[in-house]
């Protein structure tokens, strides 16, 4: 999965996603059924992520077609081609529902099956496999490039320029060993944390 997989270097914290990966890119050949469920998983996660990161509300039990067209919509809400997106929106939740489809009728992990069911193929998982990187590095890379207003919920490791400069204004040692005045401040005060991080921001902003 290139497309993910760039974009999760550039945001640490989506590292968790990899272990998703790692499950699909080993099953689409062997096991068709897991990686489609798998498939799903993934974008499933990656959209309830970001609309907690940007502290918008989304009901657990929200039908996977309609929590990826709220994810999307969330991020493309300020656009200026917004009428054309929309449009591109529609249409990727309705890829995305038939992939969950795919998943209902597989149902490896969470449906069992009879022995004589009928068994997926390759072909299918992975057309799944790609069609799952498209959305995914899309999603990211919209989410990652294109973000009007800093996240309600930040975390710690997407935000190595500012540590490093809250770092190098801030030295801090203790007992002779140097600590990350950053990463402490994060652990013990994230709101002082976000407060800082979001003024830094603001200057980056008005010094552009």
């Amino acid at each position: 999965m290139i497309w993910i997989r760039e974009h999760i270097s550039k945001m640490p914290s989506f590292r968790y996603l990899e272990t998703h990966i790692s499950t699909i890119e080993e099953t689409v050949e062997t096991n068709p059924a897991l990686c489609i469920e798998t498939c799903k998983s993934l974008i499933e996660s990656l959209c309830k992520t970001i609309l907690t990161n940007r502290n918008a509300f989304h009901n657990e039990s929200t039908k996977f077609q309609i929590l990826v067209k709220q994810a999307l919509d969330t991020l493309i809400s300020h656009e200026v081609y917004s009428k054309e997106l929309s449009e591109l929106v529609r249409r990727i939740a309705s890829v995305s529902q038939q992939i969950g489809e795919i998943r209902n009728f597989s149902g490896f992990a969470s449906h069992g099956q009879d022995m004589k069911h009928t068994r997926l193929n390759s072909t299918l998982s992975l057309l799944t496999y790609k069609i799952t990187d498209v959305i995914g590095g899309f999603i990211m890379h919209y989410y990652i490039n294109h973000s009007t207003k800093p996240d309600s919920r930040i975390h710690y490791e997407d935000c190595h320029s500012f540590n490093e400069f809250f770092d190098e204004d801030y030295p801090l040692e203790i007992g002779g060993v140097i600590l990350s005045a950053s990463e402490v401040l994060y652990s013990q005060d994230y709101e002082a944390y976000k407060e800082n991080y979001y003024s830094y921001l603001d200057n980056l902003n008005k010094e552009g």
